[in-house]
């Protein structure tokens, strides 16, 4: 070999290999969520991603169909790719358990984002603030009916944002269920926030009660869309107020026909940005940095959190809160 072309070769060798440790140095996380059937978590998906690659990292995302077997699996295919931290939202909160031992045997960090899991050496936990949320649903429907026939419709009861939430509206209305203002017709979880499963309960409800509802405290929008379907066939349109959250478009859509009165923003962008730069300083062993840090227990350990507060949208405030903020396009909700 002649010396310009040993020193030609010689010098791609070094670029080859400068190259390969900057690539293998890079921050590698991991975002893993339920399904993309849930809007809200396609959208903060993307502006996890966003944030995370304008610090500079390297970012994965996947989705599990809303199937734990599949979201482990997954998660195996991430933790095999290098990934440092991985942030999760869980399809089950308890078998989701097996992901994060499995993550913490190789070193990897994990994040629970929105749903908490229980009973394992989580790093962070990201989520919204079930008690406010309670407390601004309770707040827009008792302006309207203070007194009367309440449904209580909570999400699936093995997730914690459901019970805390639900925790949170019970204890508004206690004194009012006490002094015999609010009658509760019917209060039970939703399996896998289902509206289909929300229709089926609701139904039955209407026709074997004697009573009708006033109000039906929804726990999230597509519940909330079972209802009022519900409700179209025993032609009780517009007559029962119904409450939801996670901003969905049909959700806004029912707001300005009259059939939802309130469902809750969450800001989307905001959560996922904070998310992915924890989940970048934990990757690079630096603090978290939150002033607004806080601990809840998951019955492993006190596992350091960061809640985000939500706003309450109802017909007066769409275009304040969603169109300036760029959630949805006046065309998307005005069409």
């Amino acid at each position: 070999m002649r010396i310009s072309n040993f020193k030609s070769f010689i010098s791609l060798l070094i670029i080859a290999f400068i190259t390969s440790c900057s690539t293998d140095n890079k921050t590698k996380i991991g975002f893993l969520y339920t399904s993309k059937v849930t809007d809200r978590y396609v959208k903060e998906s993307t502006f996890f991603a966003e944030r995370a690659r304008q610090l500079g990292a390297e970012v994965s995302v996947m989705d599990a169909d809303n199937n734990d077997a599949l979201q482990y699996k997954r998660a195996i295919e991430l933790f095999d790719s290098g990934i440092d931290v991985l942030c999760m939202i869980s399809v089950n909160v308890n078998t989701a358990g097996a992901i994060v031992r499995e993550g913490k045997k190789r070193g990897v960090k994990v994040v629970a984002y929105n749903r908490l899991i229980k009973g394992v050496d989580l790093d962070l936990f990201i989520s919204g603030d079930n008690k406010t949320l309670g407390e601004q649903l309770c707040s827009e429907v008792l302006k309207h009916k203070p007194k009367g026939n309440y449904i209580l419709l909570g999400g699936d009861k093995f997730d914690r944002n459901a019970v805390e939430l639900q925790q949170s509206i019970d204890s508004i209305l206690s004194p009012y269920i006490a002094n015999g203002r609010i009658n509760i017709l019917y209060n039970s979880y939703i399996e896998d926030w289902s509206e289909t499963n929300a229709a089926f309960e609701l139904d039955q409800i209407l026709a074997f009660s004697k009573e009708k509802p006033d109000v039906i405290i929804a726990a999230y929008d597509g519940i909330a869309d079972g209802c009022i379907k519900v409700l179209e066939k025993y032609n009780m349109t517009g007559d029962v107020l119904i409450t939801g959250q996670d901003a969905e478009l049909r959700a806004i859509k029912h707001i300005l026909k009259g059939e939802q009165l309130v469902t809750v923003y969450h800001p989307l962008k905001q959560i996922a940005y904070t998310g992915a730069e924890a989940c970048v300083n934990l990757a690079n062993n630096k603090k978290l940095g939150n002033k607004e840090m806080s601990y809840v227990d998951n019955g492993f350990k006190k596992i350091p959190s960061i809640k985000i507060p939500s706003i309450p949208v109802t017909k007066e405030n769409i275009d304040e809160v969603l169109i300036k903020s760029g959630f949805y396009t006046k065309e998307e909700i005005y069409q």
